[in-house]
């Protein structure tokens, strides 16, 4: 009987989520289509979940355990992130994501707590995931989307 608690009890806080915790939802397109990106965030300013970047079909992603680390001030209109990964065989010289948003396009479209959606436009510098390219690729402006939900 105090193993079926103990059991019990450790699938119950296994599952526990921080109250006021949840993903973030960053999405973001060029123009040209030809750029996206795709990041999940714990709590916006917490852990990477996951990320990826796709340039002309080429991918380049990450996983948590990458380190990420998130500047978000949405009255000051500021949203940072940077990525950075391990070096590995496809990139021995090693990967980031730098990704701003352009304050004068930070816009909040909901801001309340339980449900948070912003919208800007952003640039962003990258390790290229190409082969034969330089290895970062050109800067590049991103309409962004942000949503976060508790």
């Amino acid at each position: 009987m105090k193993s079926l608690i103990l059991i019990a009890l450790i699938n119950l806080f296994a599952s526990f989520k921080v109250p006021g915790s949840g993903t973030a939802f960053l999405d973001c397109k060029s123009e040209s289509g030809r750029t996206t990106l795709h990041a999940e965030l714990q709590n916006i300013m917490g852990l990477l979940e996951k990320a990826e970047l796709i340039v002309d079909s080429k991918k380049l992603g990450f996983t948590e355990d990458d380190e990420a680390y998130t500047i978000f001030d949405p009255q000051k209109k500021v949203f940072t992130v940077y990525i950075t990964g391990k070096i590995n065989k496809d990139f021995p010289n090693g990967r980031f994501i730098q990704l701003w948003a352009l304050p004068e396009t930070f816009k909040i479209i909901n801001g309340n707590r339980e449900n948070q959606v912003y919208e800007f436009k952003a640039r962003i510098e990258a390790t290229e995931p190409r082969k034969n390219k330089a290895l970062r690729i050109p800067q590049v402006e991103l309409n962004c989307k942000l949503t976060y939900s508790i």
